[in-house]
């Protein structure tokens, strides 16, 4: 009789699993297996100085960590997908940055052992089995997706716009978004308040019932 295959409860217990590193360690070690290998060096000397520079990264794999299907682990690396239009950072430019598709890879070499839903009709499954068919959503879906990496960084960039004393239209109409669409986004990050206070004061002066731009 074959040995049974034993079956993880999520993506962060089979991938632990499968690389041997513990619980402690997965954000790190999938941090740099998603990162372009000519990159990692130079990106584990920068996580051991300030882990806060990947912080958009680490949130997609916070993200990612409980998933029991390719749909789940898809929704939260399209936000890798996205990042790209709301940060602007010198690593990014150089290509120092996660990558959506190995995020699906790193799922694809596990997902045999974890316990997906053995519902056949389950809405999640074979969304997202294979890299190659990783889809991005829509800028303004990912966005407006509440616990999205991408959401928070474009807060802080319209935060940061509006300190600078520039205007939000080509930012706003950029993304998609109307005012109450960035209210939401707000909505959706209490914690964070403080942080966009002068965002919320310029988004709710606007005169008029849901304008699309500001004046």
């Amino acid at each position: 009789m074959p040995p049974t295959r034993a079956l993880h409860a999520n993506f962060r217990d089979a991938y632990c699993h499968h690389h041997g590193c513990s619980a402690g360690a997965f954000e790190r070690h999938l941090l740099l297996r998603i990162i372009p290998w000519p990159f990692r060096p130079l990106a584990a000397l920068s996580h051991w100085i300030d882990p806060a520079i990947f912080a958009a990264e680490l949130e997609v794999i916070r993200n990612a960590a409980p998933s029991r299907t390719g749909r789940e682990v898809n929704a939260a690396a399209q936000d890798l997908v996205h990042l790209r239009f709301v940060e602007l950072s010198f690593r990014r430019s150089i290509g120092m940055r996660g990558r959506s598709e190995a995020v699906v890879a790193a799922w694809n070499a596990v997902k045999a052992s974890v316990d997906r839903p053995a519902d056949p009709e389950h809405s999640a499954l074979g969304f997202a089995e294979s890299a190659r068919t990783l889809k991005a959503a829509p800028r303004s879906a990912v966005l407006g997706r509440r616990g999205s990496a991408a959401a928070f960084r474009f807060l802080q960039q319209a935060q940061a716009e509006v300190v600078r004393g520039r205007p939000l239209e080509p930012l706003l109409e950029s993304a998609g978004l109307g005012i109450g669409d960035v209210l939401s986004l707000l909505e959706a990050h209490p914690k964070e308040a403080p942080r966009f206070r002068e965002l919320r004061e310029r988004l709710g002066r606007p005169p008029g019932p849901e304008p699309r731009t500001l004046s």
